[in-house]
């Protein structure tokens, strides 16, 4: 045996193309989740359909069922996902910036979007997951944090405080959900912002 041939020279490592260009596993679900907002606030629940997520999102449908077995569930933590975009624009800063920001935020996307809304707003009461992802998102943050600014605005504890922030999601979810009003977000913000003004007067 000669002195060679007893020795094994590694292969180079190599890596495949296609999995050097994907995307980190954190990625792709922002990726799929962004899609199905944008999905759900384009068609509504009725119209919704994971294939098109997949497509918007760039992944197949096998890489969203790994991640949700349902499409209830993909809704479900789509909304989650919507909510903690909305809520980083009041977490810090003057409250009537950070009020202004969220409602011309939010007022921009649901007017884009109209009956849409409604449609999965009605959807949430008879699907577990969902419901639970609205009381959790809606509910249980965007109301809260509403109402907080409201309260940093016109006083702590302010008996119409409350009041003010159903009035205010229910005037956007009215005008853009039922009427389908072609509204502007900073518009819409900047009338809500005197509401509160005038209760505080």
């Amino acid at each position: 045996m000669s002195p060679t041939s007893s020795t094994t020279t590694a292969e180079p490592t190599t890596i495949d193309a296609a999995t050097r260009g994907r995307p980190r596993d954190s990625d792709r679900t922002a990726a799929i989740l962004d899609a199905a907002v944008d999905v759900m606030h384009d068609v509504g629940w009725d119209g919704f359909k994971v294939q098109e997520v997949a497509n918007r999102a760039g992944c197949g449908l096998a890489t969203i069922y790994r991640r949700w077995e349902t499409k209830e569930d993909l809704v479900a933590a789509a909304m989650r996902h919507d909510t903690d975009e909305g809520i980083a624009l009041v977490s810090s800063g003057d409250p009537r910036d950070a009020l202004t920001a969220f409602l011309t935020r939010f007022g921009d996307k649901m007017c884009a979007k109209g009956g849409s809304v409604i449609s999965v707003m009605a959807a949430a009461r008879d699907h577990e997951a969902m419901r639970a992802a609205f009381d959790e998102s809606v509910a249980g943050q965007i109301r809260p944090a509403i109402t907080d600014l409201i309260d940093q605005i016109i006083g702590p504890d302010h008996p119409r405080s409350l009041t003010l922030a159903d009035a205010i999601m229910g005037a956007l979810i009215f005008r853009a959900g039922m009427l389908e009003l072609d509204m502007d977000g900073a518009e819409f913000a900047a009338e809500m912002l005197a509401l509160v003004d005038a209760v505080s007067s």
